[in-house]
Parts: structure tokens; sequence; C-alpha cells
């Protein structure tokens, strides 16, 4: 014969109460813990957003990177063959950021050719995270080295959108640093001053921005000055166009305050 276990009437009761009781302190231990760290995880909600943030001071010189992949904190704006490359004669060795890169086939070689005779294609790559500079110093090691109309090498900054932003560049052969602004996405030039620059030889070039005065410089030495306030604000990156072959290394940005003056 099968035993019936029976149930007091009471047992419902006493865990009913047991339960509402485990419950509320529950609530009432969440609610004290939940508070205390609310504006971190409203920070992290916007930094994992996207949200513009200021930037410190940074650098870059991708000798952690993997050699023929993109580098790990960065991205690509607009196509371009963007690669960590090995490159022995590098300041910091072994590794730069390239474009574009080694053993690129000759197929795309030709269609970069061809896109560069008929068109201009600005090629751009910026860091992963948001961070936005207003006064800043951004510097960088370039080494143009090849391509068919020439090459370019840029230091992009208050970089909004692929449409939107300053770029210094540096041309070679045709030796130059020139301020451009892409404003609406259209290219416009603001200043431009002659300066020799050789293939396959590093130059350190850096800009300035204070409010709405910029300087250039080549090796320390100041060559270029103008005004333009089009843009206060942005993310910063590197820039070419075309079938460009340049290499930057040992790129570094840092904010400047406002009421310091860039150099002259």
């Amino acid at each position: 014969m099968t035993e019936i276990k029976h149930v007091s009437k009471s047992a419902p009761r006493v865990f009913a109460i047991a339960s509402t009781l485990v419950l509320t302190i529950g609530l009432s231990l969440t609610a004290g813990t939940s508070a205390a760290p609310r504006d971190a995880l409203a920070a992290d909600t916007a930094a994992a957003s996207g949200a513009p943030r200021s930037g410190g001071t940074k650098s870059w010189n991708f000798d952690h990177d993997r050699a023929q992949a993109v580098p790990q904190d960065w991205t690509i704006i607009g196509g371009g063959q963007w690669r960590v490359l090995v490159d022995r004669d590098a300041p910091s060795e072994p590794n730069v950021l390239g474009l574009p890169a080694y053993g690129l086939p000759r197929v795309e070689q030709s269609r970069l050719w061809v896109d560069s005779f008929f068109g201009r294609n600005y090629l751009l790559a910026i860091p992963k995270d948001s961070d936005e500079y207003t006064d800043l110093t951004y510097t960088a090691d370039i080494k143009p080295w090849g391509g068919a109309w020439g090459s370019y090498a840029g230091l992009v900054f208050r970089y909004t959108d692929p449409q939107n932003y300053y770029v210094l560049v540096a041309a070679c052969p045709k030796d130059y640093l020139a301020l451009y602004k892409m404003s609406g996405g259209e290219l416009t030039l603001i200043k431009q001053v002659s300066e020799p620059f050789k293939w396959s030889h590093w130059y350190s070039i850096k800009v300035e921005a204070r409010g709405g005065h910029i300087v250039g410089s080549v090796d320390g030495k100041p060559l270029l000055e103008a005004d333009d306030a089009t843009f206060a604000k942005g993310r910063v990156g590197v820039w070419s166009q075309n079938d460009s072959r340049v290499n930057f290394d040992n790129l570094t940005v840092a904010p400047a305050g406002s009421g310091s003056s860039p150099s002259a």
C-alpha cells in the first residue's frame, strides 16, 4: 500500500511569508548597490555607443600589430589598402602603417592607376575610439615611396565624418606642404607652400591648431601658417589619395591649452 504524505495547511503560508521576506531583502540590496555606479554605467554606455569624448595624449607606432593586417585599433574609411607593413628603415622598427600594402596584385595596381587618371579617391584611416580634440599638436613620421601620380601623406584633424575635416598634406615629388579642408564633401585648398620631399626619405610633419589658427611644420621647421574656423573639434587620422605609396610611423596627438600659441 502506497503511503500518502499529508502537508500541513500552515506550510504554504510559512513558505509564502519566507519568499516575500527574501524578495524584499534582495530588492533592497540591489537598490543599494546599483545607485553608486550609475554614473560609471552611463559612461560605459556612452563609450560603447561611440559618443564623442575629449581626447588625451596618444601615440601609435604599430609595432605590436600583425603585419599585412589592418591595425587592431584603427579602421579604414572610404576604402584603400591600409595595412601594417614591415619597414626596416622605420624610425620605430619594425612596423609602419602603409598604403597600399606590399605585394598588391598587379590587377589592383592597374585599377588604382586608372582611378587616379579619371578622378580623385581620398583614402582615410582613423582610430576606432571616439576621442575628439579641439586645440592640439599632432605629429607623425612619413616616408613617400611611390605612386603613378605622386605620393601624398596627410594628417587628418578635427574629423567629423568623411565629408568634413582638415588635412595637412606633404606631396612628393610635387614638393609642397598644403593645408586643405574637406567641407560637405568638397576638398578646398586653404594654403600651400613649397617644400622639397624625396622618395624613400623619412620626414617628421606636425600640425598645431589653436582655435582657428593652424601651423604646419616639417622636421621641426614651421613652414605654413593659416587661419580657418570651419571646424572647431573632431577626431584625428591619416590620409592619402589615389595610388599613393606612403608609410606612417610614430603618430602622436596631444591636446593643447587654448591659451597657448602654436609655433610661428
